[in-house]
């Protein structure tokens, strides 16, 4: 008795190390990307594995969420310019200065920038020739699009300048620049707290994704449900047989691959639907019906149909008896099928890249654009970053939901 009692004890201590194994083998690859988001700079291309982050930062994460990603900037400013000048024939000649801007988001500064200029012409219909040192207030476009390391503008340009007012030696002069200034590895930028929160691209494509995956939702649970309940309790021709042709239908549909997609970008082109939200979450609902529809079906058959007969009695109709008796009973089912449409409109990317365009596109096409196609010459912790942020609204919801799919509801027979 005691030799039978230790050898279990044996077996299950082997079994819980067995589990420990496996699940240590399917969560490393998310501890690891975990590490590489935490350290300063980190590159997958190399063969040092390091477990253990080196240097702790959560800088990664910053640039992600409130940090300017290398995205295009392009907004109207105002500034001071100033430098050496003079007016000749009605053009004012600016022979070496500096132009200082901010761009504003309503009453909050966003950035600020500096940049030295050389050689620029303005119309100002001067009517005398005077040199000497310009001073003035100047509007204008700046398009941002790349800050080097040190923090000087790899690239930008200003355009459409206008000199509002200024002064060269004494003589006023306004009017437009003619040419618009490149601005190459030189001059200063820097963003405020506002300016790094609106700028960020997180946010706007977080946006997106939620729109498409709410949407998906929504429309698989208007549509699973009334579906699922008319499967299991009403009686029809092919009731037994149409679910299982339409589940095996779209199974096979979906085996045709590029053929597939060429036809729905075809007909979402031709009927003016291409880049459009809702249409995406109406795509990954048709497409996840038949298989929730099942997937709930089979939950409702588990609940008495003596609750229906009794709500029946009290006259109560079929969308009542979905509404009052149904949904509360069957609600783990739903949240399951809720969980499997989320995740389905978050994580999908072949369509949302095919029929979505710029900042129309969700999380999942902009972090695979993180890449740039070239896996060695990405800043990987950012990517990391963002891509452990992409995954935690998948986590959460199913840490919300979990409680109604682990307790779920005791149905049965009723009580007489």
């Amino acid at each position: 008795m005691m030799g039978r009692r230790k050898g279990e004890v044996l077996k299950s201590f082997l079994m819980t190390l067995l589990a420990i194994f496996v699940m240590f083998i399917i969560l490393f690859p998310v501890y690891y990307i975990f590490t590489v988001s935490l350290e300063p700079s980190s590159t997958l291309a190399t063969t040092e594995l390091h477990l253990i982050p080196r240097n702790v930062s959560l800088d990664s994460y910053r640039e992600v969420l409130f940090g300017f990603s290398g995205g295009k900037v392009s907004e109207n400013f105002t500034g001071t310019i100033e430098g050496s000048a003079y007016i000749k024939d009605g053009k004012l000649y600016l022979v070496e200065g500096t132009i200082k801007g901010k761009v504003k988001y309503g009453p909050f500064t966003g950035l600020v920038f500096e940049v030295p200029v050389k050689n620029k012409v303005f119309d100002v219909s001067a009517e005398k020739n005077v040199q000497g040192q310009l001073k003035g207030e100047v509007r204008g476009v700046f398009t941002l699009t790349r800050i080097n390391e040190d923090g000087t503008i790899g690239f930008a340009v200003i355009k459409d300048v206008e000199l509002k007012s200024g002064t060269v030696d004494g003589t006023s002069v306004s009017g437009p620049m003619e040419k618009y200034v490149v601005v190459r590895n030189s001059g200063t930028v820097s963003f405020t707290a506002i300016g790094k929160f609106v700028n960020s691209k997180f946010f706007g494509y977080l946006k997106n994704s939620l729109i498409i995956a709410t949407l998906t939702v929504l429309l698989t649970l208007v549509f699973v449900v009334p579906a699922s309940y008319a499967f299991s309790r009403m009686q029809f021709f092919g009731r037994e047989h149409v679910l299982y042709f339409y589940l095996m239908f779209t199974q096979v549909s979906g085996g045709l691959g590029i053929a597939g997609l060429i036809a729905l970008y075809g007909m979402i082109v031709k009927l003016g639907l291409y880049d459009k939200l809702p249409v995406m979450s109406l795509i990954y609902a048709a497409g996840s019906v038949p298989f929730n529809t099942w997937l709930l079906k089979g939950y409702i058959d588990s609940i008495s149909p003596d609750f229906d007969e009794a709500a029946l009695v009290d006259g109560a109709s079929y969308l009542q008896i979905i509404r009052y008796v149904l949904l509360p009973m069957a609600l783990p089912g739903i949240a399951t099928v809720a969980i499997f449409a989320f995740i389905g409109g978050w994580t999908e990317f072949v369509l949302a890249s095919l029929l979505l365009t710029g900042n129309n596109q969700p999380l999942s096409v902009w972090i695979y654009t993180l890449m740039g196609g070239i896996g060695r010459g990405i800043d990987w912790s950012y990517f990391a970053a963002a891509a452990l942020l992409f995954a935690l609204p998948v986590f959460v919801m199913f840490m919300l939901a979990q409680n109604y799919i682990r307790s779920g509801l005791t149905v049965g027979g009723l009580k007489e």
